[in-house]
C-alpha cells in the first residue's frame, strides 16, 4: 500500500472557509455602505462651526481623541475577556479591530444594531460562533446595565438640583420608565434563557417548525448559559469582563469631562451628574438618527443652559462630539478595510494551496485498497 495523506481535514478546511463567505459579503456591504454614509455625514456637517469648535479647544482635541481610542481598546479587552476560555483562539488585536469596526458602523446607522452584527461576522471565522455571539451579547448587556444604573442614580439627583421644564421632565420620566421596564424584561428573559425564549416565540408564531425548534434549542443552550452568567454563577472571565466594561466607561466619561472643561465650562457636581445621566438619556433618544442630527442639538442646548453653563456651550459640545465620533469612525473603517483585505489575501492563498493539493490527495485516496 502506498503512503498517502487523508484529504478530509484539508477539504473540510476548504469547505469551512466557504461557509464564511456570507460573513465576508456582509462585511464588504457594511464597509461600502458605511464609507458612503460617513462621506454623506461629513458633507452635511457645518465645517466652519466645527473648525471654530476644534480651534477653541486646540491641542485638547487630540487628547480627547486619544482617550476615545483608549476606551475602544479597553472595550475590546472586555469583549475578548468575555470570550474565555475560547479567547485563546483569537488574538486580542483581531477583537480590537472588530470592536472599532463595529463602532464605526454604529456611528453611521440608527440604534447601532448593524455594528454588533459586524463584530460577529469579523470574529466567527476565528472562534466558535456560540462563544462569539454570547460574548457580544454579554458585553452589550453589561454596558447597558451600567448606563441604566448611572441614570437611575443621576436622573433623580439632577431633578432635585435643577428645575427642569415640565416637558423635559415628562420626556425624561417616560424614557427612564421605558428603560427600567426593558431592564426588568431582559432580566426575566435571560433567566429563562434568552435565545430559547426567542425560538419558542418563533415556534408559537409558526415561523419555524417543531423539528427545527428542538435542533436550535440544543445549539443555543451554551449561549444562554453563558449570557446567564451576568446574573448568577459568574465565571472569572465574566467578572473580569464586567470590570473592563466599567474601566472603558470611566475612560469615556473622562474624555467627555475633558472636552467640557476644554471649552471653558466649570465642572460642577450637578453638571457632571446631569451630563452623565440626563445627557446620556438625550443621546440615546437622539440615536434614532445617525449622529443625532437635530435632536442632540436642541436637547444639549437646553440641558447645558439648565445645568449652569450656556446653550452655546451645549451646541459646542454637540458639534465636538460629532467630530469625535466621525474621527473614530474614520479610523474604524480604515481598520475594517485593512483587516478584510488581509483576510481575503490569506484565504486566497489557502484556496490556491488546497486546489494544488486536491488532485494528489484524491488520487492517493483512490489508490488506497
Amino acid at each position: 500500500m502506498e503512503p498517502h495523506s487523508d484529504p478530509a481535514p484539508a477539504l473540510a478546511t476548504f469547505d469551512g472557509h466557504e461557509r464564511h463567505l456570507a460573513s465576508h459579503v456582509f462585511n464588504i456591504a457594511m464597509l461600502v455602505f458605511g464609507a458612503g454614509a460617513l462621506a454623506w455625514m461629513v458633507r452635511e456637517l457645518d465645517w466652519e462651526r466645527l473648525r471654530i469648535a476644534v480651534l477653541g479647544v486646540a491641542s485638547w482635541f487630540a487628547i480627547i481623541l486619544g482617550l476615545d481610542l483608549a476606551a475602544v481598546l479597553i472595550e475590546a479587552r472586555a469583549l475578548h475577556t468575555f470570550m474565555r476560555p475560547e479567547a485563546r483562539m483569537v488574538s486580542y488585536w483581531r477583537v480590537a479591530a472588530a470592536q472599532i469596526s463595529g463602532r464605526a458602523v454604529n456611528v453611521v446607522t440608527p440604534f447601532g444594531a448593524l455594528g454588533e452584527a459586524t463584530k460577529l461576522t469579523m470574529l466567527v471565522s476565528h472562534a466558535p460562533r456560540a462563544r462569539v455571539v454570547s460574548a457580544v451579547v454579554l458585553y452589550n448587556l453589561a454596558a447597558f446595565y451600567l448606563s441604566v444604573i448611572v441614570m437611575l442614580i443621576g436622573v433623580p439627583i439632577t431633578l432635585l438640583l435643577i428645575d427642569l421644564p415640565h416637558s423635559l421632565k415628562l420626556t425624561v420620566a417616560v424614557a427612564l420608565a421605558v428603560l427600567i421596564s426593558l431592564m426588568i424584561a431582559l432580566g426575566v428573559i435571560i433567566n429563562r434563557g434568552a435565545l430559547s425564549t426567542l425560538t419558542r416565540l418563533l415556534r408559537g408564531l409558526r415561523i419555524i417548525a417543531a423539528a427545527r425548534l428542538d435542533d436550535w434549542r440544543t445549539r443555543l443552550r451554551d449561549i444562554d448559559d453563558h449570557i446567564a452568567e451576568l446574573h448568577r454563577a459568574r465565571s472569572a472571565g465574566t467578572w473580569r469582563g464586567i470590570l473592563w466594561v466599567i474601566a472603558a466607561r470611566l475612560v469615556s466619561w473622562t474624555s467627555t469631562m475633558t472636552l467640557i472643561n476644554a471649552i471653558g465650562v466649570a465642572l460642577t457636581p450637578h453638571l457632571v451628574i446631569g451630563v452623565l445621566s440626563v445627557g446620556v438619556l438625550i443621546a440615546w433618544i437622539a440615536s434614532i438618527v445617525p449622529l443625532g442630527f437635530g435632536l442632540a442639538d436642541g436637547g444639549n442646548y437646553g440641558l447645558y443652559h439648565l445645568l449652569g453653563a450656556s446653550g452655546a456651550h451645549g451646541a459646542f459640545v454637540t458639534m465636538l462630539n460629532r467630530g469625535r465620533s466621525l474621527a473614530v469612525a474614520t479610523v474604524g473603517f480604515i481598520v475594517m478595510a485593512i483587516v478584510h483585505t488581509i483576510n481575503r489575501l490569506a484565504l486566497a492563498r489557502v484556496h490556491r494551496k488546497l486546489r494544488a493539493l486536491r488532485p494528489a490527495m484524491l488520487s492517493g485516496s483512490a489508490r488506497t485498497p
